[in-house]
């Protein structure tokens, strides 16, 4: 006969094994060692929220609720069972309701950089704009070079039609990777907002360079040749973009 401590440390090693088969990106394997683990101690909110990871990773984003559900249950200062839950709403576009979730990673953890930008990204789909930015702000702050939340901080600033301020913020992004081709994109547009169409087509051009397959960049580029005259450039690049449309 076990005792419960015996059960208590085959369902810690378990654990360990489905964390192991986990970076292995063995999901459903490391599911089998969580549930074994779990039988073996309920109580143990760790391999609860690793079985969530699991069934996230598998995109059983219902059951993987359930698990973030019981860890947070067990262990309430889990900031990453609440930053996970909150990714399953926003991943479902329920907004609304992953900002709670954002909010209580944030409190228990208030450098979480991810949290901080989804919490921003969350009101930006809710259209609170103004309220997004000092989100971004602070995960600047925190890590001057999260390209995403540059980005982020732009497309918002835009919303804003503070065209300038969106384009700092593309600047800066592309400063830390100039491979980004939505990046280059945005920054195309707000250019074109504010009549700079030289300027955009250039912006328009590295996107395309990066992403030759954008029906949107060669649609843009087109409009953008229009607003200069170019007629004739205008069509060649509308005609692109259908095409890439009719492949899809």
């Amino acid at each position: 006969m076990t005792s419960r401590w015996d059960d208590r440390e085959k369902a810690f090693d378990l654990n360990n094994d489905g964390v192991d088969l986990y970076e292995q990106a063995k999901f459903e394997e490391s599911l089998a060692c969580y549930n074994e683990s779990i039988s073996l101690n309920p109580k143990e909110g760790l391999a609860w929220f690793n079985k969530g990871m699991s069934l996230y990773e598998l995109e059983k984003n219902k059951e993987s609720v359930v698990c973030f559900d019981e860890a947070i249950k067990l262990n309430s200062q889990t900031d990453e069972a609440w930053f996970f839950k909150g990714m399953i709403l926003y991943d479902q576009e329920k907004f609304k309701e992953s900002i709670p979730c954002f909010d209580e990673a944030i409190r228990l953890e208030p450098e979480f950089v991810l949290a901080l930008n989804n919490r921003g990204m969350a009101l930006y789909y809710l259209k609170q704009f103004e309220e997004a930015i000092p989100y971004f702000d602070e995960v600047l702050r925190l890590e001057p070079e999260f390209t995403l939340a540059w980005h982020n901080r732009g497309i918002t600033f835009v919303e804003l039609e503070e065209y300038e301020k969106a384009i700092e913020c593309y600047d800066e992004a592309l400063k830390l990777d100039s491979e980004l081709d939505d990046t280059w994109h945005k920054k195309g547009m707000s250019l074109y907002y504010l009549r700079q169409f030289e300027e955009a087509i250039t912006c328009y051009e590295q996107t395309i360079m990066l992403n030759s397959d954008s029906p949107d960049s060669w649609h843009n580029k087109g409009m953008t040749f229009e607003q200069l005259g170019k007629h004739a450039e205008a069509t060649s690049c509308f005609d692109r973009s259908i095409k890439l449309k009719e492949r899809r």
